[in-house]
């Protein structure tokens, strides 16, 4: 049987109301007998039913965390900024993959509303079929959080302004004297391709270069597809480029692999630019000079918006919606150098 409050109150021969605070840590009851009550309890090895406490509090004290593919790297990190996050507060993650699957996240978004969960963060597959169910969201009577460019929906969104961390990447090539520079990236079309697409066209176009959009590649997000289109490009006859900005850091890892069977030299002969900051990027020959996410700013963020609004019990069907957009950083480091004459 599970041991209960009220037996490790029959132990201590102390009322199962001092036992209860005592384990919420209530500086009512004094540190000694909170000890006390903390010791015994690891030592019967007593757990707390939190069906019962949810039923009494009509919370679970949980969080869903829809992803679109956590394979990924960079879903990975998130899921465990966000975990980080929540557990400041007491409250646990549920998290559910996607796969990029569109019937998959409305599924998944069910199976969080049958567990009870008190709130949920989306990282959608920004399936256009999707979208009026992203809407409707919104009224599930619990806050719902996006992390993507969902300015055209009415729903709250904590994200990144990519086209400016884009934008930085590209500065930092042009001030180095780069004019011919590829964009590898891939077919899909997400609010955050497009955003950083189109701060590589738009760059590229203010500074005159009359090469912009020759070397674009947009098939694939894999390192094998990094790592074929530049080995396509660098064994090219006539000029090829002297840079490249990858849409993310995976991308720009297969790329540093292709130049390297080439016999080139990564920043001599071709910059490399990633987009992320995966821990690895520091650990690559040469380190990656990449756009930084924000990760663990973008998790406490939408974790904080989610706890006060669970906290103060208002509806989601409002008019008003939080739409925060934190600002990427370029990481410099040693895959970057000016372009060779």
């Amino acid at each position: 049987m599970p041991v209960t409050i009220k037996d490790i109150a029959a132990e201590l021969g102390i009322s199962a109301t001092t036992v209860s605070r005592s384990l919420k840590n209530d500086e009512r009851i004094s540190k000694e007998v909170r000890e006390r009550v903390t010791r015994l309890a690891q030592k019967m090895g007593y757990r707390p039913n939190l069906m019962a406490k949810s039923l009494v509090s009509n919370r679970t004290d949980t969080i869903g965390f829809l992803v679109d593919n956590l394979s990924w790297s960079f879903f990975s990190e998130l899921a465990e900024c966000i975990q980080n996050a929540a557990e400041k507060h007491h409250y646990s993650v549920f998290i559910y993959s996607s796969q990029k699957s569109a019937e998959r996240e409305r599924a998944g978004v069910e199976r969080f509303l049958s567990r009870g969960i008190d709130g949920l963060l989306i990282f959608a597959t920004e399936a256009k079929e999707n979208n009026e169910y992203y809407s409707e969201l919104s009224g599930l009577g619990i806050p719902v959080v996006f992390f993507n460019h969902f300015n055209h929906l009415s729903v709250n969104c904590v994200t990144t302004d990519d086209y400016d961390g884009a934008r930085k990447a590209l500065r930092h090539l042009l001030e180095l004297g780069h004019r011919r520079i590829g964009y590898i990236g891939s077919r899909e079309d997400s609010s955050f391709k497009r955003q950083r697409l189109g701060a590589y066209r738009d760059a590229l176009a203010e500074a005159g270069a009359s090469d912009a959009g020759r070397w674009v590649a947009l098939e694939e997000d894999d390192p094998l597809y990094g790592y074929r289109v530049a080995k396509e490009w660098l064994t090219a006859r006539d000029e090829r480029p002297t840079a490249i900005f990858a849409q993310n850091d995976l991308l720009a890892f297969g790329a540093c692999r292709a130049i390297a069977e080439l016999g080139l030299r990564v920043p001599d002969d071709v910059s490399i630019i990633g987009f992320d900051d995966l821990d690895t990027c520091q650990f690559m020959h040469p380190p990656l000079t990449t756009v930084k996410i924000p990760l663990r700013q973008l998790a406490d963020a939408a974790i904080r918006f989610l706890i006060e609004r669970i906290g103060s019990g208002s509806s989601e069907d409002e008019e008003v919606r939080l739409k925060t957009t934190l600002s990427p950083n370029l990481i410099v480091r040693q895959s970057t150098a000016p372009a060779p004459k």
